[in-house]
């Protein structure tokens, strides 16, 4: 259960970064809404399918690598007879 929760934190810290670099995002590709002024394209829209791939990479990592904290070491196995 513990792990559940640490992966829970690690769920919600990330989601949070996601959602702190989406909304810095908007303002920073906002376009200027004047009536006289040339506006540019539109950014590409595979962008936010991209940003979900990645997050998902990501996620995967953290869920495979994540180590499983066992309280007792293996013990080490003997071959043959001791002398």
């Amino acid at each position: 259960m513990n792990r559940l929760l640490q992966l829970g934190r690690r769920f919600r810290s990330a989601a949070l970064a996601v959602g702190c670099w989406l909304a810095v995002g908007a303002v920073a590709l906002a376009q200027p809404g004047g009536p006289g002024e040339k506006t540019e394209a539109a950014p590409p829209p595979y962008v936010v399918p991209y940003a979900l791939v990645i997050l998902c990479i990501g996620l995967g990592l953290a869920v495979v690598l994540n180590s499983a904290k066992r309280r007792e070491r293996a013990k080490p196995e003997v071959f043959g007879e001791p002398k």
